[in-house]
């Protein structure tokens, strides 16, 4: 007869196996997976119908494979961790103001032909990435984000984060993505390698072509106009839109206030 503990116990386990398709989907885990299923079949098979040999074999390269795919897969099972651990607590996410500053300042890069590449953080701390360049800490500007990325400064070839309306630090290395597309470059790779391992959302501007692209799941979105940018953020953060009686405040603010 069928409890109410065995329901639990039913749910639970559906629930387990759930959560850890959605970790593995879409990624090369998936066909780690596929493989490993196939190669238990065929220990079954071969342990039901008494090939010794061959059940043998296969046991003992299963010991030793669970050590191999940890280390091969490291990555994906950090990502896998990560993601279970993290908590839906959000820092300040930015204002809708800062955040014009920010789509300005990348726009601006865009039409210098500047190369950019910005990290802004959500629910996974960036702190190890963040020690890699040099500490700033400073409000977040068009001006201060044009400065880093102007081609003669020192940290233009690194990447920079921002948390809340304050750029943390800049000059970062971030994580290159594994993805093999050629068309890709380092920039391009560094904003898919950190979407992969946080949730932060990446902006990333080419130095050739002046595009702008945002990385978010290890996903590279399609070269985006400044508008379509600011909407992705925007829904990315959930900063909310602003009002007609906003903008009329910002319109009709003292000039002196808004040159400030």
């Amino acid at each position: 007869m069928l409890t109410w503990r065995d329901a639990l116990d039913i749910l639970a386990v559906a629930t387990v196996f759930y959560y850890l398709y959605v970790l593995i989907a879409e990624s090369r885990a998936l066909n780690l997976v596929r493989g490993l299923l196939v190669y238990l079949l065929v220990w079954f098979v071969a342990s039901r119908m008494g090939l010794n040999s061959l059940a043998w074999l296969l046991g003992n390269a299963a010991t030793l494979g669970v050590f191999a795919l940890i280390v091969v897969f490291q990555p994906e099972l950090r990502g896998a961790l990560e993601r279970i651990g993290r908590g839906r607590l959000q820092r300040q996410p930015l204002a809708d103001a800062q955040l014009n500053e920010l789509v300005r300042a990348v726009e601006r890069l865009s039409a210098l032909r500047y190369g950019a590449l910005i990290a802004i953080e959500r629910h996974t701390p960036l702190g190890e990435f963040a020690a890699t360049g040099e500490n700033i800490d400073a409000r977040l500007s068009a001006r201060l984000l044009e400065s880093l990325f102007f081609n003669k400064t020192p940290l233009h070839d690194g990447g920079a984060i921002l948390r809340g309306d304050r750029v943390l630090a800049a000059g970062c290395v971030f994580p290159l993505s594994e993805k093999q597309e050629k068309y890709l470059g380092t920039r391009h790779k560094a904003a898919i390698g950190l979407s992969e391992v946080s949730d932060a959302l990446v902006i990333v501007v080419s130095e050739e072509r002046g595009t702008l692209r945002l990385a978010d799941g290890g996903r590279l979105s399609p070269p985006l106009q400044p508008v379509e940018l600011r909407e992705r953020i925007r829904e990315g953060l959930q900063i909310a839109t602003p009002t007609l009686a906003d903008a009329r405040f910002r319109l009709w603010r003292p000039k002196e206030e808004r040159e400030g």
